[in-house]
């Protein structure tokens, strides 16, 4: 994580803690910057949980999914060690690990799942909190002041953290009178066909009541004794959670701490707490329990990194490049090259990444990658990529481009402009969103597939064919997501009574959908399909012979230095001429030979096309 306003933000964090918010919560995704207005105090740990639960899984009505953010919080002594010391990080294991065991084990406390005690150390020899946890044995009977039906609700339908609400309905002072007054609401009910669930919970002395989503005491409130769940086939199920004449368990979770060498325990709102007596019960779920890095932005270097590792993260080179991307960046180099390759399935992407410094010496860019695409049977193909800051296609969606495949994203729109006696291609601030393809069969003078523009209502066409659970909004928006990026989607069709699994792909240069069977071979999903299918099969050159083609037209015309051009991701960039045309080791007369060739199949090529094609724009 980086931070900026580095001043501004221990401001804050000292003032949290003169106001008593002694957590912290903020996004820590790995391209965040943390600054000042980014940081969200609580004076307890669970209420910083809700706000994370919150953020974290906020629905979008709109798009019909739930956001990606990944809000995190922490003890805001934790934040200024990892300030003052640019880590928090792990000193390794030592002479206090032995007496921490011990400790613990005596006061039955435990660690959560997936840590080790060596980490727990690391964390107290910084003067750090961590959570432990520990169950505590009581019983009902003592603990219970009186008893409570509660009805619960629930009509958010399949979005299950949506439409939940819980009433209580009645208090008794005994069980079994609580126990009848459920039995008759269940019973009424069901006479009623309303699908309301029911719960009767014990109240402890001295304790307000809480209940979660659900309905259910919150361990530190009550316990939650029988439950009546709603069955649209045979009306509630009844379930015995706890009885009163037996023992219950209860898990409760405390923040420890190193202090004069003894362990001290602390309850969500850091306090001294006594591990006998019941504390307010919550789940550390985003506590940031590992180790956070904190690197100063003032350093152009670092930034630049950070920006450049992420950037290729998101653009689906992976995790590994980043070390040889630094390693390179370290050098300080006006360019360099790192080299890359990715299988999908049994075809791979054998690329060559380019970066270089921009106007600022000390940043350095990501500029542009050459990709071949190798597949078994068949001759390699290769492609030049542009990159800018933002509507950069991923190596994924450019892999089944490079397949013959479309992909669907936003891009900017773009107008001409003159600049110092030369037009130039400008982005207006506007966009569009689109499928783009590669044209197999247009190559500019360096042998690029030049890239063309489809529009088409996949959305629509989809709900048009027999797929299993195309009418649930969640199976649709998960099957047009993956279609919108190009990809082969399996879904299972519906064909004279079967179920048979399939591929599907978006063709939007044919305006539908193309059904594969588990071998790869077309599946006649309708007859207009299948006909369609066999017109694209009708082809003259291959990719290849068209791209070497185009290469020794331009090679033979001896074109001017090549201007600015817009690249297919909006960006505009600058082309470098070709360093050798291809087969130097052929005759004048077999170059000859070629050429003709190549313009006979081109001439052919370009004969006017008897089928109408719908739904397609020039580029």
């Amino acid at each position: 994580m980086t931070i900026t306003e580095h001043e501004q933000v221990l401001a804050e964090l000292n003032r949290a803690l003169a106001v008593d918010e002694p957590w912290v919560a903020f996004n820590d995704r790995p391209d965040q910057e943390l600054r000042a207005q980014d940081l969200h105090f609580f004076a307890a740990a669970y209420k910083a949980e809700i706000f994370c639960d919150a953020g974290n899984n906020a629905f979008d009505f709109a798009a019909q999914m739930f956001t990606h953010e990944h809000h995190s919080y922490m003890p805001v002594a934790n934040l200024l060690a990892a300030l003052s010391s640019g880590t928090t990080g792990a000193t390794g294991p030592g002479e206090h690990t032995t007496a921490i065991i011990r400790q613990m084990t005596r006061e039955k406390l435990y660690l959560l799942p997936g840590r080790s005690y060596d980490d727990a150390e690391a964390s107290l020899t910084k003067g750090l909190f961590f959570p432990v946890t520990r169950q505590l044995v009581i019983d009902p009977l003592k603990e219970i002041d009186d008893y409570h039906v509660i009805k619960h609700q629930h009509s958010g339908g399949q979005i299950y953290e949506i439409g939940h609400s819980h009433q209580v309905l009645e208090s008794f002072s005994r069980l079994r009178e609580a126990r009848d007054f459920m039995d008759n609401a269940v019973l009424y009910n069901e006479l009623a066909d309303r699908g309301n669930d029911y719960l009767l919970v014990g109240r402890f002395h001295n304790r307000r009541l809480e209940l979660d989503m659900e309905g259910y005491a919150l361990a530190h409130s009550g316990l939650t004794l029988v439950t009546a769940n709603y069955n649209f086939q045979h009306g509630h199920d009844y379930h015995d959670i706890q009885s009163v004449s037996e023992p219950a368990t209860i898990t409760q979770y405390f923040f420890a701490r190193l202090q004069q060498g003894k362990l001290g325990l602390y309850n969500d709102k850091l306090e001294p707490a006594d591990p006998d007596l019941l504390q307010r019960t919550f789940y550390p779920t985003y506590f940031i329990n590992d180790y956070l890095t904190i690197k100063n932005s003032n350093n152009m270097n670092e930034q630049s990194y950070d920006y450049v590792k992420n950037q290729l993260l998101y653009l689906g080179f992976g995790e590994e490049i980043a070390k040889p991307l630094l390693e390179k960046m370290e050098q300080n180099l006006a360019e360099f090259t790192l080299p890359h390759s990715r299988k999908f399935g049994q075809d791979e992407t054998s690329s060559v990444l380019h970066f270089s410094k921009g106007d600022q010496k000390d940043m350095t860019f990501f500029n542009r990658f050459e990709t071949t695409l190798k597949q078994p049977g068949k001759e390699d193909l290769t492609q030049t990529f542009f990159v800018g800051k933002e509507y950069n296609y991923t190596l994924q969606e450019r892999y089944n481009m490079m397949d013959g495949r479309a992909a669907y994203r936003e891009q900017p729109v773009m107008r001409p402009v003159e600049e110092n006696g030369e037009t130039k291609m400008k982005p207006t601030g506007e966009t569009y969103i689109a499928w783009k393809i590669l044209n197999f069969k247009e190559s500019d003078n360096y042998g690029n597939f030049m890239p063309k523009t489809l529009f088409w209502n996949h959305q629509k066409e989809v709900e048009k064919y027999p797929i299993k659970g195309i009418d649930e909004k969640y199976d649709r928006q998960r099957l047009i997501t993956a279609l919108e990026k190009g990809n082969k989607v399996d879904v299972v069709v519906l064909k004279d009574g079967r179920e048979i699994p399939a591929k599907m792909v978006a063709n939007p240069r044919m305006v539908r959908l193309d059904f594969y069977d588990s071998d790869g071979q077309s599946l006649i999903v309708r007859k207009l399909q299948k006909q369609a299918l066999d017109e694209t099969q009708k082809t003259g050159m291959t990719p290849q012979e068209i791209q070497r083609a185009a290469i020794a037209r331009a090679a033979e015309q001896q074109p001017a230095p090549a201007a600015n051009r817009q690249t297919q991701n909006g960006i505009e960039q600058e082309q470098t001429p070709a360093t050798k045309p291809q087969d130097t080791a052929q005759s004048s007369t077999a170059q000859h030979a070629q050429k003709e060739t190549a313009k006979e199949r081109l001439a052919a090529d370009q004969k006017p096309e008897q089928r109408r094609r719908q739904g397609v724009r020039p580029n």
